[in-house]
């Protein structure tokens, strides 16, 4: 009897051995799957942050391209595990990981004409490598977090919200720092008086509100673009001005989409010809954050400005 006693014993904690283990294999892949997907959040959060800290000047606080190419495309927001999520992260990665030339017979910026026969930009402007192994910054892990962030399945690109926000915040701007009197803003190749009245509207942060978004030698934001060698871009006066007025859409009366910035990016980076492939377009899908400064500046104000960045090389 006891022997019988002490098989049955036995034989139900076998079972429920069994029965613990079954129930840890079932649970297993659940369980790996939950933390891929923590992983994969954490991954989508540092890369935002990582974005909001070295990125933004180029391609803007919702990625919508500034002198570099608008990067919150629905073709970029796949899964990365599909075949074609793998394509568009293997092309993102090495982008960030290793850089692309621009075209140093060019400007950053030109106007070329559209097989319409229309004006438009073109952007030859150089994306720097950001790994270390080719001199950049940031280890492959930083770079697998911006690839991921930028490609995150969003419907409408809702991780772009994530720049500027508590998550990914945006640095402060440097402005006056302490015994200054003024913010020290550097001498433009233009006349003293032009020179002069352009520095003063931008030290009026209340007025011209540059510096709190744009950096123009060592001081301002870093929201957009730095606009210390705006004259090397290739834009014009009246580009300029045109951007400063009417960047924004809230009044209805903004630039016309194409004309906002470069519409023509990757194919002809780095060629030397004249003859150039316009046929593939490549804009931003979202808005642009440039506010409009059209009744907030005159046009004096705004001419003197943009001959005082134009003159910044």
């Amino acid at each position: 009897m006891r022997n019988e006693r002490k098989y049955k014993i036995l034989t139900l904690l076998s079972m429920v051995l069994a029965v613990l283990l079954l129930g840890t294999c079932l649970r297993e892949p659940f369980r790996m799957n939950a933390a891929e997907a923590r992983q994969h959040e954490e991954y989508v959060l540092k890369g935002a942050k990582t974005y909001a800290e070295n990125c933004v000047q180029c391609h803007g606080p919702r990625g919508e391209g500034v002198i570099g190419m608008p990067l919150n495309r629905a073709d970029y927001r796949l899964d990365y595990t599909t075949p074609a999520g793998r394509d568009v992260y293997n092309l993102l990665f090495s982008t960030i990981q290793m850089g692309r030339a621009g075209n140093p017979d060019h400007f950053q910026w030109v106007r070329v004409k559209t097989p319409e026969g229309k004006d438009a930009w073109m952007s030859y402007s150089t994306m720097p490598p950001w790994h270390t192994a080719y001199g950049g910054p940031l280890d492959e892990d930083y770079v697998k977090a911006l690839t991921l962030f930028i490609m995150e399945p969003t419907p409408n690109g809702d991780q772009w919200l994530l720049v500027g926000g508590e998550n990914a915040p945006i640095p402060a701007p440097t402005l006056l720092q302490p015994g200054e009197s003024e913010i020290p803003l550097p001498d433009s190749n233009v006349d003293a008086a032009t020179n002069a009245a352009a520095k003063a509207l931008l030290r009026d942060l209340g007025k011209s509100m540059c510096l709190t978004c744009h950096t123009i030698g060592t001081r301002g934001a870093k929201i957009g673009p730095d606009l210390s060698q705006v004259g090397s871009w290739g834009v014009d006066q009246a580009f300029l001005e045109q951007w400063i007025k009417r960047a924004d859409n809230s009044k209805g009366n903004a630039m016309p989409h194409d004309e906002r910035m470069p519409i023509y990016w990757s194919a002809n980076r780095a060629t030397k010809s004249d003859k150039v492939d316009l046929t593939t377009k490549t804009v931003s899908q979202g808005p642009y954050y440039m506010p409009a400064f059209e009744g907030r500046l005159t046009d004096e104000q705004i001419s003197t400005i943009v001959k005082y960045l134009l003159g910044l090389k």
